[in-house]
């Protein structure tokens, strides 16, 4: 009798421990799909992060390209003034020939030409990303491109301080840790960022250091192919 009841103790002590096995692999189980969750998490939003920075530098090229046309339009319209001026000054000169002026090329009309021409599986905002950086990197390789550049530069520069912002509330919009934020131009002419999320373990979550918590990944934007041609770097750290 007494063998028959050690016999069940000693199963029910198997089953327990059985179960505590069980458990202990479930709660592993349930970290490690945590940390998969969390660098997916991370993942995307860096790569969110990065389209956002991208996007920012793209409309601010179109800026600049709207403000040097109006730069072109301006200077021919100065120099149809001075040639009326002067064919007025010539007026009873028989020998006297005109200036034969020439409108500018506007970049935004190079640009609106172009895009047709792109491939079709591409987005609208791609097609313009890349129209925007063709046109304006074909422009900044010719002699004169003195004036061009001073409005990609000052437009950069607005760019910079934007990014900064946006990037910063996306990032915090998705839960992410803002203060494990980089952002950067990387050697392939790419936005390059890197952040993290934070993990949390099931159990004994208080042994963790906060930087053992960070789950970091990196995500790259579209290339800017104008940037070849035109020094320029972009280092952002919170």
């Amino acid at each position: 009798m007494k063998y028959l009841k050690n016999e069940k103790g000693n199963t029910m002590l198997f089953i327990i421990g059985l179960f505590s096995v069980f458990f202990l692999m479930f709660l592993l189980i349930l970290s490690f799909a945590n940390v998969f969750i969390e660098k997916e998490h991370a993942s995307n939003n860096a790569e969110q992060a990065s389209i956002v920075a991208s996007g920012i530098i793209t409309k601010h090229l179109a800026l600049s390209i709207e403000e040097y046309d109006d730069y072109l339009k301006d200077q021919f319209k100065e120099a149809e003034e001075e040639a009326k001026k002067e064919e007025e000054e010539n007026e009873d000169n028989e020998d006297y020939e005109p200036p034969e002026l020439e409108e500018p090329e506007l970049l935004s009309d190079q640009i609106e030409e172009l895009l047709p021409t792109l491939p079709n599986y591409l987005k609208e905002s791609e097609k313009k990303h890349q129209a925007i950086n063709k046109i304006i990197k074909r422009e900044l390789n010719k002699p004169d491109s003195h004036v061009l550049r001073m409005f990609i530069a000052s437009s950069l520069s607005n760019a910079e301080s934007e990014i900064y912002s946006e990037v910063s509330t996306n990032i915090q919009r998705n839960g992410g840790q803002v203060s494990e934020t980089e952002i950067w131009l990387n050697e392939n002419q790419r936005i390059e960022v890197k952040t993290a999320t934070k993990y949390a373990a099931f159990k004994y979550d208080e042994y963790f250091s906060d930087n053992q918590r960070h789950v970091r990944q990196t995500g790259q934007g579209p290339s800017f192919e104008l940037f070849d041609s035109f020094a320029w770097g972009l280092n952002i750290s919170y």
